[in-house]
């Protein structure tokens, strides 16, 4: 096998590792910080979202593309799968980032969860059309979200730096 062949293989499998390890500090910031919210907080975001994440309205969005009609079960399902598959991703993009951009890393990785919350839920997620404008929200979810998304960056931004720091031995 070329070095070339294994050094891709190496930074696919890293990529992925990352992106694991921040899509849980993710997912377990949101969720905590969702579950300590009122339940009357709770109710408006999920009544201003339909009751659908962006992901599921993602996923059913391509299915219906695709000719196929989802049952409600399996839109949260995919949805959650999607939602896994995109922080997975993710990693493998900060990697590459990371290396042709290192100021990314700055504040380790703050920088870029605020970029990717910025960007990425802020931004695209509405013009998408996947979730209705930020202004529909309260403040506390934006909040949660910003903390969510600064916790991908510093777990990605570790777990990269565990990888460095094996590089080194």
């Amino acid at each position: 096998m070329s070095k070339t062949v294994a050094r891709r293989g190496t930074s696919l499998g890293r990529g992925l590792v990352i992106g694991l390890c921040a899509t849980q500090a993710l997912d377990w910031v949101s969720i905590l910080l969702y579950e300590g919210e009122s339940a009357a907080t709770r109710a408006t975001e999920n009544r201003v979202r339909g009751d659908r994440q962006a992901y599921e309205v993602a996923v059913e969005r391509m299915a219906t593309r695709a000719g196929r009609k989802l049952s409600e079960d399996e839109v949260k399902r995919w949805g959650w799968r999607f939602h896994k598959t995109f922080g997975l991703l993710g990693g493998l993009g900060y990697l590459g980032l990371r290396r042709a951009f290192p100021r990314l890393r700055w504040g380790c990785g703050l920088a870029f969860g605020s970029a990717f919350f910025l960007l990425v839920d802020e931004l695209m997620v509405p013009l998408q059309g996947l979730t209705p404008g930020p202004q529909a929200f309260s403040w506390k979810v934006h909040a949660r979200g910003a903390a969510a998304h600064l916790a991908y960056g510093m777990a990605a931004e570790a777990t990269a730096r565990l990888f460095d720091g094996a590089d080194r031995r």
